[in-house]
């Protein structure tokens, strides 16, 4: 099994803290970080963000994606990261499932026919409604109340 790691826009969880590296078993794990897939390793952070979600770096993001990944993989986005599979998973890059963890963007986007499960804190401010979360638009949802936000 192939896994695909796509990082936070401060290039987080670092591999050891990654939830791959409680398995006993190693998978084959490509991981990639947000500034280095859209072409501007020189940000991180809010410049990053800004840059990913309105300046179009998301979907350089995705085009990359599209073309480095190919085959059976699983993907694990965290935050932004999740957004950007989800935006991949959309644009058909084919998935064979994907793991979203407090990807908060997701509350914009539409249903993907990927299978998908998404990891929310219960005091994240930013998590999609419950609405969003009750439309199905996530095939599955985790809305965990021991983590906490601030």
């Amino acid at each position: 099994m192939n896994i695909c790691i796509v990082t936070d826009i401060h290039d987080q969880p670092k591999h050891e803290q990654c939830i791959l590296s409680k398995l006993e078993t190693k998978p084959n794990v490509s991981r990639f970080a947000l500034n280095d897939l859209c072409g501007r390793p020189d940000l991180w952070g809010e410049a990053l963000h800004r840059y990913l979600f309105y300046d179009d770096g998301m979907d350089e993001v995705v085009r990359i994606l599209k073309q480095t990944l190919s085959g059976d993989c699983v993907g694990i986005g965290y935050s932004a990261g999740g957004t950007a599979l989800w935006r991949a998973a959309a644009a058909g890059l084919y998935f064979t499932a994907i793991f979203c963890i407090s990807s908060t963007r997701l509350r914009e986007e539409a249903t993907i026919s990927t299978p998908n499960q998404v990891f929310f804190g219960a005091d994240d401010p930013g998590r999609p409604s419950t609405e969003w979360l009750s439309r199905g638009v996530s095939q599955t949802f985790v809305v965990n109340p021991a983590v906490r936000f601030g």
